[in-house]
């Protein structure tokens, strides 16, 4: 689906180096997932021949406003509430329309945010590149009927509206690609797949000995989609075979105060596991929490392409992952991680071949990194984000 377009990158970036580029992100700053994590990663290494702003939002009044963090032009619109822990409540339209950027950067269709750049971008005639970052179709998970129907309404009008009328249709899954081109009837010229980035100046291998336990972690949303439920009733599981490892959860989410309060219940483990809620961390913070890790579990029903698994596997740290989204094409069992399925005993296998096969490990890590070196750095995402660019403006 990826279309290149002729003459050397570099001769792209001259044409490109005078752009404003906004990016139009809806948590960044406040709250760290894979998506805005992408967004700032980006848009530091753009500012060095670019003029980038991002719009974004926060709860707190007092940080409403424009302010400058390592040449990024940050924009701040209050958001009072967030719906369903995911979408922010904002009025930035305003905002939007005074913004003089060549190009809208938009990232998902899910956002109020989302919705109100593309209005924006139609009423001050600008380009628009939408950039999906998962979140597409209808969850493949139990979720209750009025999230359903508001998510089947919300993709059939705000957000069919925000797809159909962006210029280019960018996505770090190739899967998501497909089903918004069957979705949606858009035609294939429009589509791009650009995959997700990960720093490899900040995410590499460190010494991580001296730990007095071996240490499985979990990193992201603390939601149901995200299978953290399977993830403790898997833990629970009487029958393990290794013991005195401990599972360290980060992130926030709906189910963060029973996971707290499930840490404090000590009795709830046996077999001298324990579990170590960490909660939400700044994202300076994650390099070491992951360099302090033995393997990184994933257990997710519904993803495109994380930014945590690249930034795992950077680290020289194992993936333990349920095959979902663009996962299987980035990790190959036993290769380059461990793919499982939604079964106790895939779980624990993998767990079993980390704490004891010192030998496969260090090879999964080195095919790991080396993966993330060629397919996934700054220069090359940056290279093919300039070239879809150069396709938006024409």
């Amino acid at each position: 689906m990826h279309r290149t377009l002729s003459g050397s990158v570099g001769t792209l970036h001259g044409v490109l180096r005078l752009l404003k580029i906004s990016h139009i992100c809806p948590c960044v700053g406040e709250q760290m997932g894979g998506s805005e994590r992408y967004v700032w990663t980006l848009s530091k290494h753009q500012s060095r021949n670019h003029d980038v702003h991002i719009y974004t939002t926060t709860k707190y009044r007092d940080r409403v406003g424009t302010s400058v963090l390592d040449g990024v032009t940050i924009h701040k619109s209050y958001a009072p509430v967030t719906i369903w822990n995911i979408n922010p409540l904002t009025f930035m339209l305003p905002a939007l329309t005074k913004s003089k950027s060549d190009i809208f950067h938009i990232h998902s269709h899910l956002y109020f945010s989302s919705n109100q750049a593309i209005l924006a971008k139609i009423m001050n005639k600008r380009k628009a590149l939408l950039h999906l970052h998962g979140g597409v179709g209808i969850p493949p998970y139990k979720v209750s009927m009025t999230k359903l129907v508001a998510k089947r309404l919300y993709d059939r009008t705000l957000g069919k509206f925000t797809i159909k009328n962006s210029e280019i249709i960018a996505s770090v899954s190739r899967s998501d690609l497909v089903r918004i081109a069957e979705d949606y009837d858009i035609n294939r010229s429009q589509l791009r797949y650009v995959p997700n980035v990960v720093d490899t100046e900040v995410f590499k291998p460190r010494n991580n000995g001296g730990q007095d336990k071996k240490t499985l972690l979990y990193l992201g949303d603390l939601e149901p989609w995200k299978g953290i439920g399977s993830l403790i009733k898997w833990i629970q599981n009487n029958t393990w075979t290794n013991q005195g490892f401990r599972l360290r959860i980060v992130g926030q989410g709906s189910y963060l105060p029973y996971l707290l309060a499930l840490q404090e219940n000590k009795a709830m483990f046996t077999n001298g596991i324990s579990l170590d809620v960490l909660g939400p961390r700044n994202h300076a913070e994650i390099p070491a929490i992951l360099n302090e890790s033995d393997a990184l579990v994933l257990p997710s029903y519904w993803e495109g392409m994380p930014t945590v698994v690249l930034e795992s596997m950077a680290s020289g740290i194992p993936v333990i992952s349920t095959k979902v989204g663009d996962i299987p094409q980035l990790i190959e069992h036993h290769k380059t991680g461990f793919l499982i399925d939604r079964s106790f005993s895939s779980f624990q296998e993998s767990v079993d071949s980390i704490l004891t096969n010192d030998s496969l490990v260090k090879d999964i890590t080195s095919n790991a990194r080396k993966l993330i070196e060629r397919e996934h750095c700054l220069t090359r995402i940056d290279d093919i984000t300039s070239r879809v660019y150069a396709e938006v403006m024409t």
